[in-house]
């Protein structure tokens, strides 16, 4: 016990660092146990194609965060060009405005933008800024960077020095889709379909099937993996480190991070509160902490690549493939609904518990569901409390048989619930709906 007395007073707890694609995402994250999210703007964010947030949803979400506690921190991750340049100081001072907690930065140019125009605000080092050694750290550190991302290509011995090395704040991803490029700076979709990667537009060519051809065999086509559909020679697996998390939480890092901005809420509220738990399981005594089999399925149950934590430890005996041979996900459950206020009632910040007393429950309808779907309801603290949907009905009372996607519909529980709890249920069907 001593040793967990030790640990706490030597180091403040790591932060849980989880992605907000949108206003509500961003309330699910803190719901499930994140300690802070990362959000992008309309503009300047290397996820263009996720909800983002317009400028008041911003002023929302630094509302919403402070209130609850937490921390919100902006995305400026593009790396400029000459136009944004111009446009660039009129939102960091928004920003600056509404008193978000961080902004997150790749390119020198606008971190020198972030310095002038928001100066009372952290700047973070984001992963595309490659810093892979404890001299990087240094340098980041003078000027004027709070807390860096570090590469996703480190190995836990060279996090560990770097940590070891350094007093400037440190964060690592520990979970998500991974790049096979050099930290994300890749050029492949700018090449193949005109939409870089660089400025937040990336098709995921990487996914795609490949074959080889001679230059001299035109028509002629070589597998270079032996699988009928081509080859995935750059379709990288997931990253998953909640096994290691024991590992990582000794070196005393101050944040770990969850990818998916692009991700829907089954997968925010299943990685979310999984992390969560471990990493209060390893605070509240290290010697104690273990990888339990229920955190595990909640991340198999969410849609995934094969997981991998080789880069951490790649002198590990085993496969040494972190390409996978197919672009499909595996997904053994989809999201069946989130829970809801009834029209004109209710509030978003009812305070979970699967204790209460049965009460209504107002779904709204993310996947097809009868009569006899097996439902589970996922609570912030682990538990996931089965339900099998018999009677429902509409909102105006109306018994249905069957609810399609974008439904609204109405049960009765034997146990408590709260809006915006996440349902999943077991997969039915090949969609990806997350």
């Amino acid at each position: 016990m001593d040793t967990c007395v030790n640990l706490k007073k030597e180091r403040t707890r790591p932060e849980l660092l989880a992605p907000g694609g949108s206003l509500e995402k961003c309330r699910l994250a803190f719901l499930y146990g994140a300690d802070a999210v990362y959000v992008g703007g309309k503009g300047y964010s290397l996820r263009a194609y996720a909800r983002n947030l317009n400028g008041e949803e911003l002023a929302a979400a630094s509302y919403l965060s402070h209130s609850l506690g937490k921390k919100l921190y902006v995305t400026v991750n593009t790396f400029a060009r000459e136009a944004e340049i111009d446009t660039l100081p009129s939102f960091l001072q928004y920003l600056e405005e509404i008193q978000v907690d961080g902004i997150i930065v790749s390119d020198p140019g606008v971190l020198l933008l972030a310095k002038r125009w928001s100066p009372r605000v952290p700047i973070h080092l984001s992963t595309q800024a490659n810093t892979t050694n404890t001299l990087s750290a240094h340098f980041w550190q003078s000027c004027g960077i709070r807390r860096v991302n570090l590469a996703r290509e480190l190995s836990f011995a060279e996090i560990s020095r770097i940590a070891e090395s350094s007093s400037i704040e440190l964060e690592v991803f520990v979970h998500g889709a991974m790049c096979m490029s050099y930290s994300g700076r890749c050029l492949l979709s700018s090449v193949l379909n005109e939409r870089s990667a660089n400025l937040g537009l990336c098709s995921q060519p990487c996914r795609w099937s490949y074959r080889l051809v001679e230059e001299k065999r035109p028509g002629q086509y070589f597998p270079i993996h032996e699988d009928s559909r081509g080859s995935y020679i750059f379709n990288s697996k997931d990253l998953c480190l909640l096994q290691e998390m024991g590992k990582l939480m000794s070196l005393g890092l101050h944040a770990f991070k969850i990818e998916g901005r692009m991700k829907g809420a089954l997968y925010l509220a299943s990685v979310v509160r999984t992390y969560r738990q471990a990493i209060d399981q390893f605070w509240d005594c290290p010697e104690a902490f273990h990888s339990r089999e229920e955190w595990i399925h909640d991340l198999e149950c969410v849609s995934h690549r094969p997981y991998t934590s080789r880069f951490l430890f790649p002198d590990r005996p085993g496969p040494n493939n972190e390409t996978v041979s197919s672009a499909a996900c595996v997904q053994t459950h989809t999201l069946a609904g989130i829970v809801r206020p009834f029209p004109g009632t209710g509030r978003f910040d009812a305070p979970p518990s699967p204790h209460d007393a049965g009460r209504p429950v107002c779904m709204e309808v993310r996947s097809r569901l009868a009569a006899g779907s097996q439902l589970e309801f996922l609570f912030p603290d682990g538990a996931t409390l089965k339900y099998v949907l018999s009677d429902f009905q509409d909102l105006h009372g109306n018994a249905r048989s069957v609810a399609q996607p974008n439904d609204w519909i109405q049960f009765q529980t034997t146990f408590g619930t709260f809006p915006l709890q996440v349902i999943r249920c077991p997969q039915t069907r090949g969609k990806d709906s997350r």
